[in-house]
């Protein structure tokens, strides 16, 4: 048998005594729905937490004359680089957030949707931490991350073209 930390090898499966099968199918049924949730597939990910812009730093910004707004360039040239060295290493598939916007209009949402490329979705979900329960589920696939950065810098400045 596979050691148990490694889990049930599809070869260990025939080594199951009938009896046993029957009993772990018995358990799995009598146990509660209420604190369980099957899914029929996991993926690899990591979460972006407290992914905010200062106020008090906006003014500065505004200041640079930089005609991106402060949040993408941290997003697009700081932390995707970090994502795609870990994406190397772990092979995660999708960055996800918890957007904690509560305003009609979904400012935030749209903002996570236009200027990073996070997707709302009733198709994937995940583990929703008490901490995160208002806010928004939104994520996006890792496999074209660096084509997009490329994209980013290749619009950073759009008056550029007219000059």
């Amino acid at each position: 048998m596979t050691p148990f930390w490694k889990g049930l090898a599809k070869k260990d499966l025939s080594k199951i005594s009938h009896i046993k099968k029957n009993q772990v199918i018995n358990d799995l049924e009598k146990e509660s729905e209420d604190n369980l949730k099957r899914v029929g597939k996991t993926f690899a990910g990591v979460e972006i937490v407290h992914f905010c812009a200062n106020d008090n730093c906006r003014p500065l910004w505004e200041k640079l004359g930089i005609g991106q707004k402060l949040g993408t360039v941290v997003f697009w040239h700081f932390l995707i680089p970090k994502i795609c060295e870990l994406r190397k290493i772990a092979g995660c598939e999708y960055l996800f957030l918890f957007a904690a916007d509560l305003t009609p209009d979904e400012l935030l949402v749209n903002y996570y949707r236009s200027n990073l490329g996070f997707r709302d979705s009733n198709e994937h979900g995940t583990a929703i931490p008490l901490y995160d329960y208002a806010c928004k589920f939104m994520y996006q696939e890792l496999k074209d991350i660096e084509i997009r950065r490329e994209a980013f810098y290749a619009d950073f400045n759009p008056d550029e073209e007219a000059m």
